[in-house]
C-alpha cells in the first residue's frame, strides 16, 4: 500500500520537472549568425555597443561670491556706544587702510594715557632698583639716619620731662615770667605818664602852625617877582618839614606805646603758660599730652628703623625679589599699554583690503556694540563661484577638478573654472547636509558679474578612453566569453569611470560638435 503511494508521488514530481524544463527552453531565444541581432525576452536584451571616449560630470547650482569679503565691526568695543561717523556708502570703492567708520575715542585715549603713566612709573621704579649705589646716595642715607636719631632723642627727652618734671626749674620759670610781666607793666605805665614826649609833640604842633601861617601870609601878597617866589618856596618847604616832624613824633609815640602793650601781653601769656606747666607737673602731668608724647616716641622709632634699614640695603645691593617683582610689573604695564593702543586704534574701522562697499548696516548716531555689523566690503576683482553640493555627491568632488560655468544673466557665455577646495564641514538645510564648494573662474574679466548672481556649474568628475558605449535605448549586457544563447547577463556592470552602476543604468549620447559622448 505504502509502496504504491510513494511511486505515484515520484511520477508527479517528475512530470512537474519536465514541464518546467520545456517552459524555460521555450522562453530562450535562438542564436542568430555571427554579428546577428538578439531576440527580445522578459529577462535579457542583447544590443550592439561601440568603443569610444567617455566623461562623467556633476551639475550643481551656485552663486557668485568675492574671494575677499568681510563684514566689519568694532571688535574691541566695550558696551554700547553711538556710531560717530560713516564715511562711505554702498558702491563706494575704498583702498586698503582707508578709514570707513569711527566711534568716540575719548574714553580709549584716556585709558591709554593712564596706561602710559603707569608704565612710566614702573620703568622709574625698576631703574631705581637697577641703578648702582653712589656716594651721594650713601651720604643722603646717613643724613636721614642722623635726622631720625635726633627726632627720636627729642621725643624721648620730651616724654622724660613729662614723666619726671623738674618742679624747681618750673618754679623758677614762673618767677622769671612774673618779673618780666612786672617790667612790661612798668614800661607801659612810664610811656603813658611821660610828659616830656607830650611837651615835645606840642612844640612840634606849634612850629607846624607857625610855618603854615607864614606861608599863607606870603601867598596872600601880590608880589610876583623872583624874590617873592623864592621866599614862598622856602616857606612851603619849612611848613612841610614841620609837618613831617610832627607826624614822625606822633607815629613814634604810638609805636612805642604799641610795643610796650605787646610786650605786656607776651609777658602775661608766658606767665600763664609757666604757671599752667607748673600746675600740671605738680598734678602728675596731662594725660593727653603724655599720650601724644608716647605716640611721638613710637613714630620716631619707626622712622629711625626705616632709615637704618634703607642705609643697610645700600650696602647689601638691590633685592632680587624686588627686582623680579618690578620687572614683572613693568611687563604687565607694557601689555596694558599695547592693549590700550589696540583698543584706541579699534575705534576706527579701516578697509582691510582694496575693494567695494557692498552694504552699510547702520547710520551715524545709531547705537552699536562689538557684534553689530557696520558695513560689508568685498574685492570684486577676484570673484569665485560657491556651489552647493549635497552629502550624496560631495565625495565625487575633489580639489583641482575642472568645471564649466554658465550664468542665467549671461546666456551663451561659458567660463572655465576649477574646484579650489573641498570643505570638511557642511550646513544642514532641511534634512540634507549641503557643502559650499569654492570654484575659481577663468576669463571673467570682461563679464560684469555681481555678487549673488546665480551660476550653473558642471564639474568634470572623470574621463575614460576606449570604453564601451551603450546606445540610448537601453542598458547594455555583456556575454561571457563563449556563452551561447542561453547565457545570463552579469549581475553588476562597471561604468567607464570605474564606479558600480548600483542597478541604475546611465545612458550616453554624442553631441554633434563634440568628440566625446556625454551622459544624460
Amino acid at each position: 500500500m505504502k509502496t504504491a503511494r510513494y511511486g505515484a508521488l515520484a511520477l508527479i514530481l517528475l512530470a512537474v520537472a519536465a514541464g518546467g524544463f520545456f517552459f524555460i527552453r521555450s522562453r530562450t531565444p535562438p542564436t542568430g549568425g555571427e554579428g546577428g541581432g538578439a531576440a527580445s525576452s522578459g529577462y535579457t536584451q542583447i544590443v550592439d555597443v561601440q568603443v569610444g571616449n567617455l566623461s562623467a560630470s556633476l551639475s550643481v547650482v551656485g552663486q557668485v561670491e568675492a574671494e575677499q569679503q568681510e563684514d566689519l565691526t568694532f571688535t574691541r568695543l566695550n558696551g554700547t556706544t553711538k556710531l560717530l561717523t560713516l564715511a562711505v556708502a554702498a558702491g563706494h570703492t575704498v583702498t586698503a587702510g582707508q578709514v570707513l567708520a569711527t566711534i568716540d575715542p575719548a574714553a580709549y585715549q584716556q585709558a591709554l594715557d593712564q596706561a602710559k603713566s603707569s608704565l612710566q612709573a614702573a620703568e622709574e621704579t625698576l631703574a631705581d632698583l637697577q641703578t648702582p649705589v653712589t656716594d651721594l646716595a650713601r651720604a643722603q642715607a646717613d643724613l636721614a639716619v642722623a635726622q631720625a636719631n635726633l627726632q627720636n632723642q627729642t621725643a624721648q627727652d620730651t616724654l622724660t620731662d613729662l614723666l619726671h618734671p623738674d618742679i624747681a626749674s618750673l618754679t623758677i620759670k614762673v618767677t622769671d615770667a612774673q618779673r618780666t610781666l612786672n617790667e612790661a607793666q612798668a614800661s607801659l605805665a612810664s610811656l603813658q605818664s611821660d610828659r616830656t614826649a607830650a611837651t615835645r609833640l606840642d612844640k612840634l604842633r606849634e612850629t607846624e602852625a607857625t610855618t603854615a601861617a607864614e606861608r599863607a601870609r606870603l601867598a596872600a601878597e601880590t608880589y610876583n617877582d623872583t624874590f617873592h617866589q623864592d621866599r614862598l618856596r622856602v616857606a612851603f618847604n619849612t611848613m612841610m618839614n614841620a609837618r613831617d616832624a610832627r607826624i614822625t613824633a606822633e607815629l613814634q609815640q604810638q609805636a612805642d606805646l604799641l610795643k610796650a602793650q605787646s610786650q605786656l601781653r607776651k609777658a602775661q601769656t608766658s606767665l600763664a603758660d609757666a604757671q599752667e606747666v607748673l600746675a600740671e607737673a605738680q598734678a602728675g602731668g596731662d594725660k593727653l599730652t603724655l599720650a601724644k608724647a608716647r605716640l611721638a616716641v613710637q613714630q620716631a622709632q619707626v622712622a629711625q628703623a626705616e632709615a637704618q634699614e634703607n642705609r643697610s640695603q645700600l650696602d647689601e645691593g638691590p633685592d632680587t625679589v624686588k627686582l623680579a617683582t618690578a620687572q614683572a610689573d613693568l611687563d604687565k604695564k607694557r601689555l596694558a599699554v599695547t592693549d590700550a593702543e589696540a583698543a584706541l586704534a579699534a575705534t576706527q574701522i579701516m578697509a582691510p583690503f582694496a575693494g567695494t562697499i557692498l552694504q552699510t548696516h547702520v547710520e551715524p548716531g545709531d547705537l552699536v556694540t562689538a557684534n553689530t555689523r557696520i558695513l560689508t566690503v568685498a574685492n570684486l576683482q577676484t570673484l569665485q563661484i560657491v556651489a552647493a553640493v549635497d552629502e550624496t555627491t560631495i565625495r565625487q568632488i575633489a580639489a583641482g577638478q575642472a568645471a564649466q560655468v554658465t550664468f542665467d544673466a549671461f546666456l551663451g557665455r561659458t567660463l572655465r573654472g576649477q574646484v579650489a577646495s573641498v570643505p570638511l564641514q557642511g550646513t544642514l538645510q532641511g534634512d540634507v547636509m549641503v557643502y559650499s564648494v569654492p570654484i575659481t573662474l577663468t576669463g571673467a574679466v570682461d563679464l560684469p558679474l555681481l555678487v549673488g548672481m546665480t551660476a550653473n556649474v558642471k564639474v568634470e568628475l572623470g574621463q575614460a578612453t576606449n570604453a564601451l558605449l551603450v546606445p540610448d535605448h537601453g542598458p547594455a549586457t555583456q556575454r561571457r566569453p563563449g556563452a551561447g544563447a542561453g547565457s545570463q547577463p552579469q549581475r553588476s556592470q562597471r561604468r567607464a569611470a570605474g564606479r558600480p552602476r548600483r542597478n541604475r543604468p546611465q545612458r550616453w549620447h554624442q553631441h554633434p560638435d563634440r568628440a566625446r559622448p556625454q551622459p544624460r
